[in-house]
């Protein structure tokens, strides 16, 4: 293992068990999922989006991913992890990583291209933002191989210290055709209804103040505040 792509590795576990008290995958699991390059696309309401599409690609299915990131030279370690850069204002260095991504299907085709299309982070009140419909289908003539999976996230309180987040993917479609926002949509709407569903755990965060400490044994001595 490599020294540095563990040491990134265990940042960001880090990083998901502080933000969530747990991740969720809701619906059956394994998902049903082709041994082809995968264009996984989903909506982008959190900071923490990419590290949760990389715990559920790598960590969970283990498949190896990747993710375009245009901020890359502020956070280039997550290269480690396979995130590549995508500066809007550089040209050359996102054909390079274009180029590059082709590289990685063809080496091992169960690669998944993790993609935000709605571009930047967005409020989730305003659920999934209209995105560039041909900068979709762009990617599906660049990568014609692989299919396209939609996967929702919500992140919502079950009465704890910190948030848990929720994932759960749709079908997976072989090719770009213009549906994704609609995919996506319909997708992350069902995902917010909260209605009970079966779930599996992809990751435990760390338990809150309440859940770790109980201090009933001084509550005669401050009996004398009341």
């Amino acid at each position: 293992m490599d020294p540095v792509r563990a040491a990134v590795e265990a940042l960001m576990r880090h990083d998901l068990r502080s933000g969530f008290r747990r991740v969720e995958w809701v619906g059956t699991w394994p998902p049903d999922l082709p041994d082809r390059p995968l264009v996984l696309y989903a909506n982008h309401h959190h900071y923490f989006d990419g590290h949760l599409l990389w715990l559920l690609a790598t960590e969970r299915l283990h498949r190896p991913s990747t993710l375009w990131m245009a901020e890359f030279d502020t956070f280039p370690f997550f290269a480690a992890v396979g995130v590549q850069p995508f500066p809007p204002q550089d040209p050359a260095r996102r054909a390079a990583t274009i180029r590059r991504t082709g590289r990685r299907f063809r080496q091992d085709p169960r690669t998944v291209l993790v993609y935000f299309p709605e571009g930047e982070l967005q409020a989730p009140d305003d659920g999934v933002r209209a995105f560039d419909t041909e900068g979709v289908r762009r990617i599906g003539r660049l990568y014609p191989e692989a299919v396209w999976w939609p996967v929702a996230i919500h992140v919502t309180w079950w009465g704890e210290s910190s948030p848990t987040a929720l994932l759960q993917g749709g079908r997976w479609h072989e090719q770009a055709d213009g549906s994704e926002r609609e995919r996506l949509s319909t997708l992350w709407r069902d995902l917010r209804t909260g209605v009970p569903r079966a779930s599996t755990s992809l990751l435990d965060g760390y338990r809150g103040a309440s859940e770790i400490w109980n201090f009933s044994f001084a509550r005669r001595f401050f009996e004398r505040y009341l």
